[in-house]
């Protein structure tokens, strides 16, 4: 079957055989693989002729068709060896002499005229859009010379006795063939125009999301230069008068209550830094996939949180449920984890029962994990900003603002998305839905590429086919 795959119009021309799988190039190359496949096509249909030909016992018609063949199939290999506009020029100069001559020798009624309206479709279609000139001239050539042909009756040599067979025969096979051929180039400039007209469509898509990414870009540059600016200088500024009250202080105790004020305000600063840190690093790296030890994971931020003073008499629970290995972005999955916890733990309720849980499960080939909590809740009329940046719920919030912006960031990032339900004085509940990578078995680390433009598939079919007389 591997050897029958050469005749299959597509392995024709090297250039088709080696961009197969790459779209880009084959549609670059569209017009060169339709050259070698419309003349090595032409090359064979003109040998058979010969052939036939001379079975029928004629002589001057198998030396055309091999004269044909010849110099059809030397286009083909000017082509396929890359003299791409010289194996055009060529293949069309041929073909209108060659014509024109034949046309001249031959009996009118046996319709080789015809062939002239394909090879004015030839050449609309062979050229590439830089030769426009090119393609014009040999357009006004081929319809010159059919002119000049009924202009002298095709007797431009004068009369000739060419023995001919069967001329009804030969009428309606040149007059289907060259219907044939002309079809098929109307075909591809049709199929061209549809591709292009895609990739146009495409394009303008891509370009109005990239315009919407800069927006955002440029929206989110603006606040956070204005808050990030603010947030720096807020807790630098109390620092320094914490130091200048420290200076003129003498009491002991007095200048360490001013410490512990520098170091409650250091902490915060060096908070919004790391949220910072965060924040650029998602939107700068790729995804990087490996096996994540969810439990565990978990537990390990739960330590992290259980001896904080805000987390005092706060039950932590967790119930993770999976039945195979979990796939995803270890770091960011820790990052958005550790914010939605800290955020479950800065807005509990001093109650005797207050909780914060973690489940995690696997549905549709997606990991569904949950953050709940019966925390204070979130008014209803402030749930719809809690993502955006530096939102702070209250005058009375300490964070940077950033928290539940990157967590929602990450999440995306990961091609996942992120909701939250939540009743007021009641709790919350945040639900995050991260695809998870293929694997087999062993560890994949996979950075995520851009996104790549769809994908276009072109398949071109030619045809052919010498004069029959």
């Amino acid at each position: 079957m591997k050897a029958l795959s050469i005749l299959l119009p597509k392995n024709w021309s090297r250039y088709s055989r080696q961009f197969s799988q790459d779209s880009e190039a084959y549609y670059k190359y569209k017009r060169v693989i339709l050259l070698s496949q419309f003349t090595l096509f032409g090359a064979v249909i003109g040998i058979l002729h010969a052939l036939e030909d001379l079975v029928d016992g004629l002589v001057f018609m198998p030396v055309m068709d091999a004269i044909m063949a010849v110099f059809v199939f030397s286009a083909y290999l000017l082509n396929e060896n890359g003299f791409h506009k010289t194996a055009r020029i060529f293949l069309l100069s041929f073909l209108n002499i060659y014509f024109f001559v034949y046309c001249s020798l031959v009996p009118k009624e046996l319709g080789i005229y015809f062939y002239y309206f394909a090879w004015i479709g030839l050449a609309s279609v062979i050229f590439e859009p830089t030769e426009n000139l090119v393609r014009i001239f040999f357009v006004a050539t081929s319809i010159g010379l059919i002119l000049l042909l009924h202009l002298t009756n095709f007797n431009l040599f004068g009369d000739f006795n060419i023995q001919v067979v069967d001329v009804e025969r030969s009428f309606l096979i040149n007059l289907i063939t060259s219907i044939i051929v002309l079809v098929f180039f109307i075909v591809f400039m049709a199929r061209t125009n549809d591709l292009s007209e895609k990739r146009l469509v495409m394009l303008a898509r891509e370009v109005q999301e990239k315009n919407t990414r800069l927006q955002k870009t440029n929206d989110e540059l603006d606040r956070f230069v204005y808050s990030a600016s603010h947030d720096l200088r807020a807790p630098l500024m109390s620092i320094k008068g914490l130091i200048n009250l420290t200076q003129l202080e003498s009491k002991e105790g007095v200048i360490k209550q001013y410490l512990a004020m520098m170091i409650d305000r250091t902490d915060k600063l060096d908070d919004f830094i790391h949220d910072i840190i965060d924040y650029a690093r998602n939107a700068r790296t790729g995804i990087v996939y490996e096996p994540v030890d969810l439990d565990g994971l978990v537990n390990d931020i739960f330590e992290n949180h259980r001896f904080a003073e805000s987390a005092q008499g706060i039950s932590f629970e967790k119930k993770i449920t999976l039945d195979k290995p979990v796939y995803s972005d270890k770091r960011r999955l820790s990052i958005a984890l550790n914010n939605l916890l800290s955020n479950a733990i800065k807005y509990h309720r001093k109650t005797p029962d207050a909780w914060v849980r973690v489940t995690a499960q696997l549905e549709d080939n997606s990991l569904k994990l949950t953050v709940s909590d019966n925390g204070q809740g979130i008014p209803p009329e402030r749930i719809h900003k809690i993502f955006d940046m530096f939102y702070r719920g209250t005058e009375q919030s300490k964070g940077s603002g950033l928290g539940l912006y990157i967590v929602k960031e990450m999440v995306e990032k990961m091609g996942g998305v992120i909701h939250v339900t939540s009743e007021f004085e009641q709790g919350s509940s945040f639900i995050l839905k991260l695809p998870l990578a293929m694997h087999n078995g062993s560890e994949q680390r996979h950075v995520q590429p851009a996104q790549a433009p769809t994908e276009l598939k072109h398949n071109a079919t030619v045809a052919a086919a010498t004069p029959k007389a």
